[in-house]
């Protein structure tokens, strides 16, 4: 007789979470948390589009660079071959 059971006698309470914070603070608690989830996602995406920018410069930067190296080759060949010509002709003449 003693013993009584105690966890009978335990009362629980549940707050309802909407009459402890009033409706003007509602959108503002919702915009926090938009703001939050934004900055992690911009961090995440942002190093990624920073690397694929940077990629993409670099591509672009290579394309030029060859480009550039052929027309050079191109033009230094036709410049080396008119003065052998010229050279070739030159020597004959003499």
């Amino acid at each position: 007789m003693a013993m009584v059971n105690r966890a009978t006698s335990l009362v629980v309470t549940i707050h309802d979470s909407n009459k402890l914070t009033p409706p003007l603070w509602e959108p503002i608690r919702l915009s926090t948390a938009m703001l939050t989830r934004l900055w992690w996602h911009t961090k995440a995406y942002g190093t990624v589009l920073m690397i694929a920018l940077v990629t993409l410069l670099s591509l672009i930067f290579l394309r030029i660079y060859c480009t550039s190296r052929k027309l050079l080759l191109v033009s230094t060949h036709q410049n080396v071959a008119r003065n052998k010509c010229h050279t070739l002709t030159d020597n004959l003449l003499d």
